[in-house]
């Protein structure tokens, strides 16, 4: 069986591919990412989970591995016993069998994989209510939702404190957010809440690691906004000149290390070829090259060519979804991210106040948010009155400058048009061009008489004389 696993690799072909494999280049996105992480599982400063997100094949498990291998590897022994101390507990979310996250078998999962697949239990059960024990709990509850067990999760967090776990890190979890359908269906933030209480009970942070589906958990309440950290593990843009020397940078790290002879300056003339089947992510072109490098390996070959690197590589619907999905995903968070000026809309940053909030680099200004002026109020009266000195001085000359006439204050009574002549009057004005005196003519109304008679008062008649 392993001869058949193996084929014609030869004992030292077969180390040079784990040694490849296991290789990890070091670049400038995971340098960045891992230093945050780091940050917060050292100190998380209030935060009760993490939210890591990013393209599929960005290489987000190969940096929490190497996370995990470093700080799990220097741990040291428990001073009162034997017990192995797990400063990370790296586990990986499997999607349920059902509709919904399965939370008794993640934790049957951690207590494997922290040493303890036993428990003890102590309980006094009496037998006269022993069935109606059984039946408490049941119907549509969290707890039956979920499939969640209150004696494995009280293990769970017992164990969890014994072994010195400081975080608890959780790949795939994009697979949290299975919450059935239909009349049993949860919520996204009930799967919130749950880890946020366990953080409070254990004092152990949770990072959640996923693709961008993992956005949908931003933002689900002000409570759950404000205990959680959001760390983003983009994939390098080619529209970005430092993303493409950095892609290059990686692919160069990459071919030096394959343990076949690479015309490396051949393979870099064709960069481009390699970020379109790798849509930019870093884990997509190390699968890639390893799928090449064990193909050559196993028909014997000692040089990797051009040509066995195409026959592997992924086909163009492969990469077209992939980018969609990438697209997709950095879009919403772009979105997420303007979302500045709403919210100084929302703590009225913008409005009624003489000094405006501090500048931030790339974001909008005070100065560019809309200000809410309060509307004059206009009666048709004051209306017609303006369109008419409009009117008039539109058909003077441009040179002129015409003052418009006084207004007089609109009365409640309801008047009547008063059929008076209207008077012509000349103001003399100065042309801002030549200077010299113009005449312009204004039309001002002839004043009105005031009317006594009330609102709705009819108008008094006179009989005919003799009637």
């Amino acid at each position: 069986m392993e001869n058949w696993l193996h084929g014609n690799l030869t004992v030292a072909a077969n180390e040079k591919l784990t040694r490849f494999k296991e290789y990890a280049v070091s670049h400038p996105q995971l340098v960045q990412v891992d230093q945050i992480l780091m940050r917060a599982i050292r100190e998380p400063a209030g935060f009760a989970h993490v939210l890591v997100y990013g393209p599929s094949g960005v290489g987000k498990t190969t940096m929490i591995r190497q996370i995990t291998k470093r700080l799990n590897g220097t741990s040291a022994t428990s001073v009162t016993g034997n017990l192995a101390q797990y400063p990370l507990l790296l586990l990986e979310t499997r999607p349920p069998d059902g509709g919904a996250f399965n939370r008794a078998d993640y934790y049957r999962t951690a207590l494997k994989l922290l040493g303890e697949p036993f428990y003890e239990r102590r309980m006094l059960v009496d037998i006269d209510s022993e069935q109606t024990w059984e039946k408490k709990g049941r119907g549509r509850t969290k707890t039956a939702q979920f499939n969640d067990s209150p004696e494995l999760r009280q293990a769970l967090e017992e164990t969890i404190t014994r072994r010195g776990v400081k975080a608890v890190i959780l790949d795939e979890a994009q697979h949290l957010m299975k919450i059935g359908t239909g009349a049993s269906a949860g919520k996204l933030l009930d799967q919130l809440d749950w880890i946020k209480s366990m953080t409070n009970v254990t004092g152990v942070l949770h990072i959640l690691i996923g693709t961008y589906e993992l956005l949908n958990l931003r933002n689900l309440s002000g409570q759950s906004s404000r205990r959680g950290l959001d760390i983003h593990f983009p994939r390098y843009l080619f529209q970005h000149e430092q993303d493409r020397q950095d892609f290059q940078g990686v692919l160069l790290a990459l071919l030096k290390q394959v343990p076949l002879q690479v015309e490396i300056p051949v393979f870099m003339q064709n960069w481009c070829y390699f970020y379109e089947r790798s849509v930019g992510c870093v884990g997509v072109l190390k699968d890639w090259l390893i799928r090449a490098v064990a193909a050559a390996l196993h028909d014997g070959s000692d040089t990797l060519s051009l040509e066995r690197l195409q026959d592997h590589a992924m086909t163009l619907a492969q990469c077209e979804r992939m980018a969609v999905d990438a697209v997709e995903g950095e879009q919403k968070l772009d979105y997420m991210e303007s979302r500045r000026e709403h919210l100084w809309h929302l703590l009225q940053m913008g409005t009624g106040s003489t000094s405006s909030p501090p500048p931030v680099s790339n974001a909008v200004t005070a100065t560019e948010l809309p200000v809410e002026n309060t509307p004059k109020k206009t009666t048709r009266r004051k209306r017609q009155k303006e369109e008419t000195t409009q009117s008039v001085t539109s058909t003077a000359s441009e040179e002129t400058v015409v003052q418009p006439t006084p207004k007089k204050r609109q009365s409640r009574k309801k008047t009547q048009p008063d059929p008076s002549p209207q008077i012509e009057t000349s103001v003399e004005t100065v042309s801002v061009v030549s200077g010299e005196p113009t005449e312009a003519i204004v039309i001002e109304p002839a004043p009105k008489k005031k009317s006594t008679r009330r609102v709705g008062e009819r108008k008094p008649k006179r009989d005919p004389v003799g009637s």
